[in-house]
């Protein structure tokens, strides 16, 4: 009996393992990173606005300009661009990061849609080409000032129009970002709902940059008060509450996973 009794008894080692494995705890161990990616989104924007004031595009040229009037802007200014365009350049670098941080606290609503987060994140990647291009349009600009002012003229307005109008991803993973945070139905979500009506009425800024290769004077044009000043406070102010409560979201605990 002791013989059969011994071998039914699970061992000490056989315990151990049956014993329930602590989870680990990948927020802790990556939560700097975690938080460094929240606050990549507005330093991207920073440098994408960077580029007026040191390029002396702050407002941006005029449209109306002549080609003669508009060549000298770029001669004038060309130390100031250089830098400029070096710094717009970087937002390519960080921006996707921004974009993987939001994944990152909205993965912690319970459900969250995958489609709604893969959609986020490639808008947002989109997006960040949308912010780099520019900076290779005013490169072709300045690279050869001794041209023909027309195409001087040409360039620019180009590279206007891409900084003016590469804002459809933002719409895109705006709307993603909004469905995420209303997705989620706990008493106490993780993100208020309201965040997502005010982000989605801030994004109705940026439309007016629809219009400006259609005017070269008045509000609708890329350095109008409609079709650049109302969009970029938007664009400002939409992310600046975002990146506000991602890092409030950061310091919860991940319970949707």
């Amino acid at each position: 009996m002791s013989v059969v009794k011994s071998s039914i008894e699970p061992s000490p080692s056989h315990l151990e393992a049956s014993e329930p494995q602590q989870p680990s705890q990948p927020s802790q161990q990556h939560s700097l990173l975690d938080k460094v990616a929240i606050l990549c989104g507005p330093s991207a924007q920073l440098l994408f606005f960077l580029f007026l004031p040191a390029s002396l595009n702050l407002p941006p040229v005029s449209p109306s300009l002549s080609p003669e009037q508009t060549a000298y802007h770029y001669v004038y200014n060309e130390t100031g661009l250089k830098g400029g365009i070096s710094l717009m350049l970087l937002t390519g670098a960080i921006w996707p990061i921004f974009c993987a941080g939001i994944n990152r606290q909205l993965s912690k609503i319970p459900g969250a849609s995958q489609t709604a987060l893969w959609g986020q994140m490639g808008a947002g990647c989109l997006g960040s080409l949308s912010m780099m291009l520019p900076s290779m349009f005013f490169s072709a600009v300045i690279y050869r000032l001794d041209r023909d002012p027309v195409l001087t003229q040409m360039l620019s307005d180009t590279a206007w129009f891409v900084y003016a109008m590469g804002f459809p991803p933002f719409i895109g993973q705006d709307l993603m970002v909004s469905y995420l945070i209303l997705s989620d139905k706990r008493p106490d979500p993780l993100i208020p709902h309201w965040v997502a009506w005010v982000m989605s009425s801030l994004t109705i800024t940026l439309y007016p940059a629809l219009a400006v290769h259609c005017v070269k004077a008045g509000p609708f044009t890329w350095n109008g008060a409609l079709g650049f000043w109302v969009g970029a406070v938007g664009f400002g102010g939409q992310i600046g509450i975002l990146v506000f409560f991602l890092l409030r979201a950061h310091a919860q605990p991940d319970l949707g996973r």
